[in-house]
């Protein structure tokens, strides 16, 4: 008996069979049938690790989505956070400049101590006190001035 398989990785063997003999056929068939069960089996057994992989690989998948997920709310309210903080030190910067306007210059401060030096208020006199003033010189005078009986 002469038997010529053809070999294909994707298609089920094909035998040609000359069929001088008859009960080579059975032994043939059975042979074919066998080959056939194993070769099921194998692509069974490579379908199920297949199929295991998968199953592994979306449950890595959901696991490393959940972490960044995760993460991402985790850098979200960091920088709600910052941003908070950001606004604070504006609001505070805006209240210290405001602050530093109202204080009094260097040069101002000398301005004023230099016309203060011009100036001098304690020597000034009300108009009432010069009166009196002038008015006590006087006496003073007219008294100087008369003879005394």
């Amino acid at each position: 008996m002469y038997i010529k398989e053809h070999l294909n990785n994707y298609k089920l063997p094909t035998l040609i069979i000359n069929m001088p003999e008859q009960q080579d056929a059975n032994g043939q068939v059975q042979f074919l049938l066998t080959d056939f069960n194993t070769r099921l089996r194998d692509i069974d057994e490579r379908n199920r690790l297949i199929r295991e992989r998968v199953l592994l690989l979306g449950k890595n998948l959901i696991s490393s989505r959940q972490d960044t997920e995760d993460e991402l709310k985790e850098i979200k309210k960091d920088n709600l956070q910052i941003k908070k903080d950001v606004e604070e030190l504006k609001k505070v910067s805006n209240k210290l400049i405001s602050e530093f306007n109202k204080f009094v210059k260097r040069e101002e401060i000398i301005l004023i101590e230099r016309m203060l030096k011009d100036f001098q208020p304690l020597e000034f006199m009300r108009k009432k006190d010069v009166e009196e003033l002038i008015e006590a010189k006087t006496k003073k005078q007219i008294n100087t001035t008369k003879p005394t009986t």
